[in-house]
């Protein structure tokens, strides 16, 4: 990820615009306090992108192309395990 430099500013507008300029959807949950760790605003983030990955899958990207994609390499780096293991 590479550094973006922040203005300085003061004011709860100043955070709004800085909020509004987070495009990656983890930093936003944890920047806003909806998630505690980073874990967690994985979790949620990927819990709400399932129209996204059905998008995905619908598409003419190759395996390899879906692989590499950021979503399909989080999800792995996730894994199903603490789910699977959740239901016994």
């Amino acid at each position: 990820m590479s550094a973006t430099p922040i203005p300085k500013t003061s004011g709860s507008d100043d955070l709004s615009d800085l909020l509004s300029s987070i495009t990656d959807p983890v930093e936003r949950l944890l920047l806003t306090g909806r998630a505690k760790t980073v874990r967690e605003a994985e979790e949620m983030y990927l819990d709400a992108a399932y129209p996204q990955v059905l998008a995905l899958l619908a598409s003419p990207l190759s395996s390899e192309e879906l692989g590499r994609d950021p979503l399909f390499v989080m999800y792995r780096s996730h894994g199903s395990r603490p789910r699977e293991d959740s239901l016994l």
